[in-house]
């Protein structure tokens, strides 16, 4: 598959990692239409097209909100291919366990299904890990891979994960039977450059170290990974014929919050001061999880991160993934770049 001159559609084109996903897109040939829920959001790609020395007219928006009906169909139209980025990313996990479901679900079936309607050949959808290994104890030696789903009937999976999980499914049996093909992409914690000062909930964890927010950090780790290999592996997912059906887990390696923290204080020494050097012990966190889910949940993750299996992005996409220690060194620049650090 090549893109040439085809009608791309990015869902949620505003979003962290879909910026780079539509500066990639150009860059290669393809032709984009993206949905927002605000049009004059359009102006932060355009802004981005012009500092990239790349044309305007490869890119048009179009309205499309997750939780209506209205606009998706027309998105669709005429779109050989659909990129899915859509979807929630709470700062904070509500109480309510599928409380996100609805809007990361619902919103992946009207994308899908439009695209399916339009006859779309191909959708790449962002997954995550998050659908892959919660809810399946703290095994540490076990290798997650593709064929793995997070138990969403599990006491110690978190709404967001939910959301991602019931989504994916929901995306997988809205195609099936269909001549529309479909890819996920599952990303652990996303770093990396940012293209503007817009923040999601991934870097506004480093930006919280780096301004000195957290004075004791959980002994808990990462999978990480570059939004460049991110968008990278989107790209190749449409392009690749052998990646229809399958899901690719993209991770660079583990890192835990303690060696984010150390990766910064010696990438950034004048920021050392503010940055926390030492763990909260994890005995307490234990002793709650006997009484607050919220505790459960956060005290199955306590310890050394999950094994990744990525080597099929790698094998069947050609990624060559930056290291994790890149991609904090990078997102930090941009943070400072922005001055959305005080320095």
């Amino acid at each position: 598959m090549t893109l040439s001159d085809d009608m791309i559609l990015v869902t949620g084109c505003t979003g962290f990692i879909a910026k780079h996903i539509v500066l990639k897109l150009i860059e290669t040939g393809g032709r984009v239409r993206g949905t927002l829920r605000d049009p004059a959001r359009a102006d932060e790609i355009h802004r981005l097209l012009d500092a990239a020395g790349l044309p305007r007219n490869r890119f048009e928006a179009v309205v499309a909100n997750l939780e209506r009906d209205e606009g998706w169909r027309e998105a669709a139209r005429g779109c050989r291919f659909v990129l899915h980025t859509a979807s929630p990313f709470p700062a904070a996990q509500p109480r309510d366990k599928f409380a996100l479901v609805p809007p990361a679900r619902d919103g992946a079936v009207r994308a899908l299904s439009a695209a399916r309607e339009a006859g779309a050949q191909r959708v790449v959808m962002t997954s995550s890990v998050a659908a892959i290994f919660y809810g399946h104890g703290r095994d540490r030696a076990r290798l997650f891979t593709e064929r793995d789903v997070s138990d969403v009937g599990s006491p110690n999976i978190s709404p967001y994960a939910v959301s991602k999980t019931e989504a994916e499914k929901a995306a997988w049996d809205t195609l099936a039977g269909s001549s529309t093909e479909l890819v996920t992409i599952n990303p652990s914690l996303v770093f990396g450059p940012l293209l503007d000062a817009q923040l999601g909930t991934s870097a506004s964890i480093l930006r919280m170290m780096m301004n000195g927010r957290f004075p004791v950090l959980l002994d808990i780790g990462f999978g990480i990974v570059d939004v460049r290999d991110v968008a990278a592996a989107h790209v190749a997912a449409l392009q690749v014929p052998e990646a229809r059906g399958r899901r690719f887990i993209v991770s660079g390696g583990e890192l835990s919050l303690l060696q984010i923290s150390e990766i910064l204080a010696r990438e950034f020494p004048d920021l050392a001061r503010r940055l926390p050097r030492r763990t909260f012990p994890s005995w307490p966190i234990e002793m709650a999880a006997r009484v607050s889910r919220r505790a459960r949940m956060l005290a199955a993750e306590l310890g050394a991160p999950k094994r990744l299996d990525a080597g099929p992005a790698e094998v069947v996409l050609g990624l060559r993934f930056h290291t994790p220690e890149e991609a904090v060194r990078a997102l930090g620049e941009s943070l400072l770049r922005f001055d959305l650090v005080k320095r």
